[in-house]
């Protein structure tokens, strides 16, 4: 079996993790790690300060914060794998660049996975009907069974 888990760092991921290991372990299931990172959009970035003046060359740029974004998303995968480790659970890690919500499906579909696993963040109902949220996209566009956890 192989069960697909997003990983973002937060505390409904961790137990989704959690959830994973525990479903996955009777079973020797593979867990697939996933972190998705956004990128920076460079359009929406400011050119200018405020004031009107250029920004300094030391400023951060989109690039250097796309590869911040990568390295803690990294760390997180690599902290969730060791998890794995010390639960004697098979796991691989993928760091992929794009829209968490229609990565998260396009990787499920691509790897065949058997669960698509997800935290939630138990947003509210006008918190959700504004913003939407990754598991509420993900329930309804993979095309394999998906386990929320609270």
């Amino acid at each position: 079996m192989k069960f697909l888990i997003a990983i973002d760092g937060s505390p409904a991921s961790d137990r989704a993790l959690e959830q994973a290991i525990r479903l996955g372990k009777p079973c020797d299931a593979t867990l697939l790690l996933l972190n998705v990172t956004e990128p920076t959009n460079a359009l929406a970035w400011p050119a200018m300060l405020p004031t009107g003046e250029p920004l300094p060359l030391q400023m951060v740029t989109p690039a250097d914060l796309d590869a911040s974004n990568r390295a803690i998303a990294q760390a997180q995968l690599e902290q969730s794998h060791e998890m794995c480790v010390a639960a004697a659970v098979k796991s691989e890690m993928l760091l992929e660049m794009g829209s968490p919500r229609s990565m998260i499906c396009e990787i499920a579909e691509r790897e065949s996975v058997d669960v698509l696993i997800v935290g939630s963040r138990g947003l509210g109902n006008v918190q959700r009907l504004v913003l939407g949220s990754v598991s509420d996209y993900v329930i309804h566009h993979a095309q394999c069974p998906v386990l929320v956890v609270r």
